[in-house]
């Protein structure tokens, strides 16, 4: 169990990296603080429960950026798929489990 956190805990801190990274390389520092600030006002998403409430994040990026929003999930996927360190389905599937 204790391993199961621990796995959980390094597979989210590694998506909120990349996401984080991804939003400033994307909408720049002073937007992507925007878009963390309005998370956290009107969804109760902090920066780095992001990966915990993944699916939330998408939906309160597509209200809050509309069709803009596909571009950064879109990102967010290319980068997952490049990106060895991190598999999402994996870290899907030690959430439910």
């Amino acid at each position: 169990m204790a391993t199961r956190n621990l796995q959980l805990d390094e597979y989210s801190e590694k998506l909120n990296q990349l996401i984080d990274r991804l939003l400033n390389q994307i909408l720049g520092h002073e937007a992507a603080q925007i878009i963390y600030s309005h998370l956290e006002s009107n969804y109760s998403i902090q920066r780095h429960e992001i990966a915990q409430k993944f699916d939330s994040f998408s939906g309160a990026l597509e209200e809050y950026l509309g069709s803009g929003a596909f571009v950064i999930e879109k990102a967010i996927l290319a980068s997952l798929e490049e990106n060895r360190d991190i598999d999402f389905e994996r870290h899907k599937i030690l959430k439910l489990a």
